[in-house]
């Protein structure tokens, strides 16, 4: 199995997956940990991967641009974790924040109408 990156280069890997986080998992035990970072750092290189086996295609990824993590697993195996951009736990996180600041702000808002529509009823 291997994935063709954008620039043409080529990795050999064990395999490749989506987690449930949304993240992408790489694992491989053909390239160094310097040289899985050098190449998974490229975002030109990562803005399309895919992966293939005896000439079949099992998975196109893009825009997996996002390197989180470098993983070591038992017997060599080194793992590469990627996100797309803005879907980072952290990202998620911050906007998930935003989000709920704008809810309040309307809520607050609400209790302010209905404030104000019962002081006009019970008059």
């Amino acid at each position: 199995m291997k994935i063709i990156f954008n620039d043409a280069t080529e990795l050999v890997v064990q395999s490749a997956l989506i987690r449930t986080d949304g993240s992408l998992l790489i694992k491989t035990i053909s390239a160094t940990e310097e040289e899985l970072r050098t190449m998974f750092q490229d975002k030109f290189k990562t803005q399309k991967m895919v992966v293939t086996e005896r000439e079949s295609t099992l998975g196109e990824y893009e825009n997996y641009t996002n390197m989180d993590a470098i993983v070591k697993y038992t017997a060599g195996i080194t793992g590469v974790i990627l996100y797309k951009v803005g879907e980072t736990p952290a990202e998620k996180t911050e906007a998930l924040a935003s989000e709920n600041a704008e809810l309040k702000k309307t809520v607050d808002m609400l209790k302010e109408c209905i404030l104000e529509m019962s002081e006009l009823v019970y008059q």
